[in-house]
């Protein structure tokens, strides 16, 4: 039954599309084993938590992973994953300034296309629209019943009730969309150079190729698992949410696939990391930590709540630290 496998490039093809679509599936079949199933009051918390440890993750990943790799290694120090062979000893500072101006453009990209959206759709506030709409509602009723005096003391208890009740569910106030797809994109780029990666370390070897394969698993579990709170923040439900995890693993697939297609998949891998797409998704990735997720943490959060949120982003960091250093 396995004799197909006999043929070197038919082995091959099936390792590493195999490994590709092992780091893909598992972090995914994790999120079933998540108990929160949309953006409410009730898993607020919780789901705060694993933005805290998601944002850590995003950070993680883009300080101690993307950009480390794009910089050429001049100190002597290399690294077994595909992402980070010798990129050359020329021009250190020039490659250095690539890599700054690439994080910087993906944080202006990002920020351009946020605005773009909001300016279409006409939002103007950060993910205010429910607050906004309630005030609108309540202000036109105030004036309708602005002689009753009976009905002005019950619509002030009934703001007082509502200013309270939005603080009690503050975890609900989704993130806006706008960043949820952003953090899509920026995820299938990502997913793309570990396609690279893979394919390029199955041409080297089993023994490198599957190697890497437990590296780029071991880092996307956190990943994958701080994109689904992401998601489900920005209001989609869990089935849509794990979809669109699918979704971005196209990016590993093909990254592997034009790997393995390509004459020289190593050379092709280091191209990809010594490009602009690394830490043009690193800028990506600071952008959506910072702007879109790190502020919804700040909300209306009890003393231990804001305990558990800053283990959760530290855990996220420090779990790309480990990687790193294993790398």
């Amino acid at each position: 039954f396995l004799s197909f496998l006999n043929c070197p490039r038919t082995r091959l093809w099936v390792y590493a599309i195999g490994s590709t679509l092992l780091i893909s599936i598992a972090p995914f079949i994790i999120l079933f084993f998540i108990p929160i199933s949309a953006n409410t009051a009730e898993s607020g918390p919780l789901l705060k938590v694993l933005l805290a440890f998601g944002s850590g993750g995003l950070l993680g990943d883009a300080f101690l992973h993307l950009i480390p790799h794009a910089t050429p290694a001049g100190d002597g120090h290399g690294h077994s994953h595909a992402h980070g062979h010798s990129h050359g000893d020329g021009g250190h500072g020039g490659h250095d300034m690539s890599v700054g101006g690439g994080v910087l453009a993906g944080i202006i990209v990002f920020l351009l296309v946020e605005k773009f959206v909001r300016i279409v759709r006409g939002e103007n506030g950060h993910s205010h629209g429910h607050a906004h709409g309630g005030k609108k509602e309540k202000e036109s009723d105030d004036e309708s019943d602005k002689k009753k005096d009976k009905k002005e003391k019950k619509d002030d208890k009934k703001c007082v009730e509502k200013k309270e009740e939005n603080i009690k569910d503050s975890p609900m106030r989704p993130v806006n969309q706008v960043a949820a797809y952003l953090n899509l994109v920026a995820d299938f780029a990502h997913n793309f150079t570990d396609g690279l990666a893979i394919g390029a370390s199955f041409l080297a070897g089993s023994t490198i190729g599957f190697v890497t394969m437990i590296t780029v698993l071991v880092h996307e579990v956190p990943h994958e698992i701080g994109d689904f709170a992401i998601l489900i923040q920005s209001g989609y439900t869990r089935r849509k949410a794990m979809m669109m995890q699918l979704v971005t693993a196209a990016g590993a697939l093909s990254g592997c696939v034009l790997s393995l297609v390509t004459a020289d998949g190593g050379n092709l891998a280091d191209a990809a990391a010594s490009s602009f797409i690394l830490p043009f998704t690193a800028g990506g990735f600071i952008y959506i930590a910072t702007v879109s997720v790190i502020p919804e943490l700040l909300d209306n959060s009890s003393f231990w709540q804001t305990i558990k949120e800053t283990i959760a982003l530290l855990l996220g960091i420090f779990l790309m630290y480990l990687i790193a250093i294993y790398e």
